[in-house]
């Protein structure tokens, strides 16, 4: 009974692979969490006109599939490349609803922060369904290294990716803050409650300075816009709450205790800090990410 509860094994292979990466939990974390197309699953090409188009890769072997069934959606799509505080480009799809130079004024718009295992495109498909349903703008990013953004897929250009993806769609774009939804699944979940926190912790900032000029929060400062809300589906509550089993979330030996401190994407830290709507989806017979996470941050949402 007691080797049952004991998860020593876990963290000792977790340690190992630490040492391995240099004791560098980015490294350890672009290992374990990343996992990029190859090839991408798309190509960009330049239009006549100079703009830029995704289209879908003739030399990945899903091809004439893909290209088939979803080739006019991802067709529909407008391509942006920003440039991230950490130097890297990265590559944005846009659905804009309807085609117009005032698509972004009064309309909700998703910022689509995807799976591990996604490139943007392959997430057209089902943006192109939301965009439809919802009668929406939605946007999907790839993170560094994925797709055909540059760089490689880490942390912290995770954290960097985000913030100037939003930027851009406020600032180039018009977009309203308000009317912009965060939207992150599994692994985007990261990305998607670290720019959540930064709006909230900023605008906490901002309202203790209207009421008292004289008082500061010890915040870090942020260009983060107060955005309209946070749709998690499938959200991880840590990178290492999920190769930490879910049946010994009150052991002191798992990996996400024992290395709490080195831990990445700490979304149960992160929730405390919105200050906007959030929506948690998860289903309860995923086999990857367990509902436990979801219901685990719906608790501390609604306790915050």
């Amino acid at each position: 009974a007691w080797m049952g509860s004991c998860y020593c094994v876990d963290s000792s292979v977790v340690g190992c692979l630490l040492c391995h990466a240099g004791c560098s939990t980015d490294k350890l974390a672009s290992s374990l969490a990343f996992h990029p197309p190859s090839p991408p699953s798309y190509a960009l090409t330049t239009a006549p006109d100079g703009s830029r188009r995704a289209v879908f890769d003739p030399s990945n072997g899903e091809y004439f599939r893909l290209a088939r069934d979803w080739g006019a959606a991802l067709a529909q799509c407008e391509v942006d490349e920003v440039r991230t505080r950490r130097g890297n480009t990265v590559c944005v799809l846009r659905l804009r609803r309807p085609a117009a130079d005032d698509a972004y004024v009064g309309r909700a718009t998703l910022i689509v922060s995807h799976g591990n295992a996604l490139d943007a495109a392959l997430f057209v498909p089902f943006a192109s369904h939301v965009a439809h349903q919802l009668d929406a703008n939605v946007s999907v990013y790839d993170y560094s290294g994925y797709g055909r953004s540059s760089g490689v897929a880490r942390v912290e250009d995770c954290k960097a990716d985000i913030e100037a993806v939003v930027r851009h769609h406020v600032e180039r774009l018009g977009c309203d803050p308000a009317r912009i939804v965060l939207y992150g699944q599994s692994i985007g979940s990261g990305p998607t409650c670290h720019y959540a926190a930064l709006a909230g912790l900023g605008s906490r900032g901002r309202r203790s300075e209207r009421s008292d000029p004289r008082k500061r929060l010890n915040v870090t400062p942020t260009a983060a816009y107060d955005v309209g809300g946070v749709v998690l589906v499938s959200p991880i509550m840590s990178g290492l709450s999920v190769i930490s089993p879910p049946e010994g979330a009150n052991a002191r030996c798992t990996p996400a205790c024992v290395y709490k401190s080195c831990d990445v994407f700490k979304n149960f830290d992160a929730v405390a800090s919105f200050r906007c709507p959030a929506l948690v989806i998860h289903g309860r017979l995923d086999d990857q990410v367990p509902c436990s996470h979801g219901i685990g941050l719906h608790r501390l949402l609604v306790d915050a």
